[in-house]
């Protein structure tokens, strides 16, 4: 494994880290889910992530999202975004409780999809001719 595959592995790790406090505490369930990650991507739980796991962790879905972007990049592949949003969404259904800030952080996370952005482009150039349209007609009256 390359070193930069094992620091994206890592900034992963900690990305669900942050999403499993989103809704104030890390469920049995959801700790259990990232002890198995960690095993899987050969993670050592390192002082940091361990003290990450275990210390209370005040995650608003604001700071999540942002955590997303950055480790997406400013011009994401399908292929990342699926992975992302897959790892997120497994961890936050581990524990069969929807918490409100959990819903709020999936429907957040659409917004980061790179087909979704293509979708927006045609609807916003949809709109902008459609304002042109009405502007014109509020014109010639």
């Amino acid at each position: 494994m390359s070193p930069s595959t094992k620091s994206n592995d890592r900034d992963l790790f900690k990305i669900l880290i942050a999403v499993a406090w989103i809704d104030g505490e890390v469920q049995p369930e959801e700790r259990k889910f990232l002890e198995k990650i960690a095993a899987e991507q050969n993670l050592e739980l390192t002082a940091e992530l361990q003290d990450l796991l275990s210390s209370h962790q005040a995650t608003s879905t604001a700071h999540c999202y942002e955590l997303f972007r950055e480790y997406l990049g400013s011009n994401p592949s399908s292929e990342d975004y699926q992975n992302l949003i897959s790892a997120v969404s497994t961890l936050i259904y581990s524990d069969d409780d929807i918490a409100t800030e959990e819903a709020s952080l999936l429907t957040q996370m659409q917004n980061l999809d790179p087909n979704n952005s293509v979708n927006h482009s045609a609807f916003d150039k949809l709109i902008a001719k459609i304002q042109k349209i009405y502007q014109a007609g509020l014109s010639s009256l």
